[in-house]
């Protein structure tokens, strides 16, 4: 499991750096500006493999790393590698910018929690990280119900103040293994090519091409605890 990760880890540490340099060019010859430091935001657990693997393989300062989470301990353990203030104990649409809620399943009881959760989300007054600028988003460890997955990549990507004209990239796990996977995927793919449509970007799949955004062609979707316990994925939203 720890290689998997660290696999996957690489994978957003090359297309930050990927979305940074399109970022830079776009930058540099429409606005004649420099592009600040990339953001990341992503779900880490109280090892902080992520956050440890974002600022000593990747080169990112610590204060470029955000990071929510449920469990207090975990958040304290969190705040020893990255700054206080970039650490919030909240779910990821509680951290996030509350997007428009996607209706991706007919059935009445996802209807019922869907509509739940979004109603607590569109209690916040807004979230911790609501008004920064993300070039990037890991969901690892989002569980295997994808209205849950859709709802927190709504929050962080129908936002207000995002510019369309910014890459941005995305990766997602589904726990579960095998089981219904390749439906789970289709069902979170589409809702990402709604909400890319809303912001009027396109959607691709990052792993199609791996080479062209520097990730290595070992890298595995299926892997995880007993060889199949987790599915991940990279997509990215581009400028049309």
């Amino acid at each position: 499991h720890l290689d998997y990760k660290s696999m996957h880890n690489d994978a957003l540490i090359a297309l930050t750096r990927y979305c940074e340099r399109e970022r830079a060019t776009l930058c540099s010859e429409v606005k004649g500006e420099s592009e600040p430091p990339p953001n990341v935001f992503f779900l880490d657990g109280p090892d902080g493999g992520t956050a440890t693997a974002l600022i000593d393989r990747g080169d990112f300062h610590a204060r470029q790393c955000f990071v929510a989470n449920r469990h207090q301990s975990t958040c304290d353990a969190l705040r020893m590698k990255v700054p206080e203030m970039n650490v919030v104990h909240a779910t990821a649409a509680e951290a996030l910018t509350v997007g428009a809620p996607l209706s991706i399943d007919n059935s009445d009881a996802t209807k019922e929690r869907a509509e739940e959760e979004t109603n607590a989300h569109l209690r916040q007054d807004g979230g911790a990280f609501a008004n920064i600028d993300f070039t990037s988003y890991y969901f690892d460890g989002c569980g295997g119900f994808p209205p849950h997955i859709t709802n927190m990549l709504s929050a962080a990507l129908l936002r207000d103040n995002c510019d369309c004209n910014k890459p941005i990239a995305i990766g997602y796990s589904v726990l579960g293994g095998n089981k219904d996977v390749v439906t789970k995927e289709l069902v979170i793919s589409r809702a990402l090519c709604r909400i890319a449509r809303q912001r009027g970007m396109r959607m691709v799949h990052a792993l199609d091409d791996p080479e062209r955004y520097g990730i290595s062609l070992d890298v595995q979707k299926i892997g995880g605890s007993g060889g199949g316990g987790t599915f991940t994925t990279w997509c990215l939203m581009e400028p049309r």
